[in-house]
């Protein structure tokens, strides 16, 4: 259960990191191998150049832009939400963000058992810090 009253006390960005990391326990995975995957991706996928960034494309772009606007919205109107509403949206943003993991380990070939660990490898100290930072206190 989430203490409604706190998180809508804190920073948008801190609530966000939190969300996201509850929803990350309740589907079983680490926040760090989200974040990992992501990052594995763009390694995996951006062009010859250190400026080609990789863009998602197809269905990953579609479910990434559906997680991402969803936790948009439910972390910027968190504060008018009461628990039914809030239990609702997790709800929801879970199956967005479980079928986002899915699409990402199904692309790059990965088996969440045999590769956590080396998909966590891929998370850099800046995103560990921001992950850390964010969640400070809560």
């Amino acid at each position: 259960m989430l203490e409604i009253e706190k998180l809508k006390k804190v920073s948008a960005m801190s609530r966000r990191m939190f969300l996201i990391n509850n929803i990350c326990s309740e589907l079983g995975v680490d926040i760090y191998y989200l974040f990992g995957l992501l990052n594995m991706y763009n390694v995996k996928n951006r062009g010859r150049w250190f400026w080609q960034k990789a863009t998602f494309t197809g269905v990953l772009k579609d479910d990434f832009d559906k997680f991402n606007s969803f936790m948009d919205r439910f972390s910027g109107q968190f504060k008018a939400y009461d628990q039914q509403k809030v239990d609702a949206a997790l709800e929801q943003s879970q199956n967005l963000l479980q079928k986002l993991i899915i699409d990402l380990e199904t692309s790059m070939f990965i088996d969440r058992q045999v590769d956590s660990s080396s998909v966590k490898m891929y998370v850099d100290d800046n995103i560990k810090s921001l992950i850390s930072q964010s969640l400070k206190g809560l």
